[in-house]
């Protein structure tokens, strides 16, 4: 995949009309259908207030999807964006009708105006391959004469082939994007090396996939391999790890296992193996041996002390560190400690100059719990984008920035 695309700073913005592509999915009490979280809005007004005075600015976003309690208008977060801004912000209960296009038509340089949720439009989420299709929709065809630029920002939904994602005729990358794609390009095309890739959490065999496509093209050099990636390859190795993590990884061992066991031969050397786990207890931490794991038949939850200190030596050790995920389950005080030390050691490895990038979600989360989230390179926005990117697979927004870039 290469990632090659105009970024919204290659052009100037001043006196311009931009419609923006954006992800500001929130948190909703759906209740009182007021907004209860918004990170993604917070990142966003930033760049608003950059060009508040300069550019009118319609805002293209959406909120769940059909079907969902949280499905609803967007007014709320236009309040949201309101009150942060601490501006007027408009808002059209339309996508692009007769309102919506007049109300476009009459937007003026230090304004902003909201759009209805996109994905109140029936066109939106059908699934674009091909992307000619996507421009011939009347929603592309109505409002992409009405702007100056197309800027799409919603990195979080990198990979979904929808109407506002892909159909623009030429786009440019936002704010957000640009900074995700710059970093992620520095572990994408020539990674400083040597470099790590932590690998924990949920989506085992998507993790697993991930590493092999990196060993596979020379790219990586060690993976620290802990929760379910772990357990995955430990099974497919013919180990006892216990009923209740078998259940959670039958599915993915049964259609995998051949790869996995040729893939774990093919680069043994490389990949780092928990030496010892966490259980619980009765609330308190106690280690275990890979042999015991089967005996104890309960959730090894965490990574043990030794394992901890053989992945902070290797982390230490290296000149870039990709952390797809935590090692234990750190939402569970009892199974908090390990992802809390990952943490520290990446923060240590910053420290030194590595370059050091944590994907968003559950490692992003933990990151923040620590307070240091501040202190290594860059924490990814999107999680899952980033781990399709990791995996070597060409992302539809990705691929229609580099396609239709100015």
């Amino acid at each position: 995949m290469k990632i090659d695309y105009t970024s919204y700073k290659d052009v100037d913005l001043k006196k311009k009309k931009l419609i923006m592509r954006v992800d500001i999915n929130s948190n909703i009490d759906v209740e009182k259908m007021q907004i209860t979280k918004s990170p993604r809005i917070e990142v966003l007004v930033p760049f608003l207030k950059d060009i508040y005075n300069e550019s009118a600015v319609i805002i293209m976003a959406h909120q769940s999807r059909p079907g969902m309690d949280d499905f609803t208008d967007l007014d709320i977060h236009a309040k949201e964006i309101e009150k942060l801004l601490g501006k007027p912000v408009k808002f059209v209960k339309d996508i692009y009708g007769e309102d919506a296009v007049n109300a476009i038509k009459d937007l003026k340089p230090g304004e902003v105006l909201v759009l209805n949720n996109i994905r109140k439009y029936e066109a939106e989420m059908k699934g674009y391959k091909d992307f000619s299709e996507a421009e011939n929709t009347d929603l592309i065809k109505t409002l992409f004469p009405l702007v100056d630029y197309a800027i799409v920002d919603a990195f979080g939904a990198a990979h979904r082939a929808h109407a506002s994602i892909v159909g623009w005729p030429k786009m440019l990358a936002g704010p957000i994007t640009d900074k995700e794609l710059d970093n992620l390009k520095k572990i994408v095309e020539a990674p400083d090396k040597p470099m790590a890739m932590l690998i924990g959490g949920a989506k085992a065999i998507d993790k697993f996939k991930a590493m092999k496509y990196n060993f596979d093209n020379d790219k990586l050099d060690y993976a620290l391999c802990s929760g379910l990636t772990a357990i995955l390859i430990f099974e497919a190795l013919g180990k006892d790890m216990g009923e209740i993590n078998l259940k959670i990884t039958a599915k993915d061992l049964e259609a995998n296992k051949d790869m996995i066991i040729e893939t774990y031969n093919k680069y043994k050397d490389k990949i780092i193996l928990p030496e010892d786990l966490i259980i619980d207890d009765n609330g308190n931490r106690k280690a275990i041996t890979i042999d015991e794991a089967g005996t104890a038949n309960t959730t090894t939850g965490d990574i043990g002390p030794k394992t901890v200190e053989t992945f902070k030596d290797v982390i230490l050790k290296c000149k870039t560190i990709v952390a797809n995920g935590p090692p234990g389950i750190f939402e569970k005080e009892v199974f908090r400690a390990a992802t809390m030390d990952m943490v520290d050691a990446m923060v240590e490895a910053t420290k030194k100059g590595a370059l050091t990038i944590i994907g968003g979600g559950e490692m992003g989360a933990a990151a923040a719990m620590s307070g240091k989230d501040d202190q290594v390179s860059f924490i990814s926005t999107a999680g899952g984008a980033m781990l399709e990117i990791l995996s070597g697979n060409d992302l539809p927004m990705i691929r229609a920035l580099r396609e239709k870039k100015l």
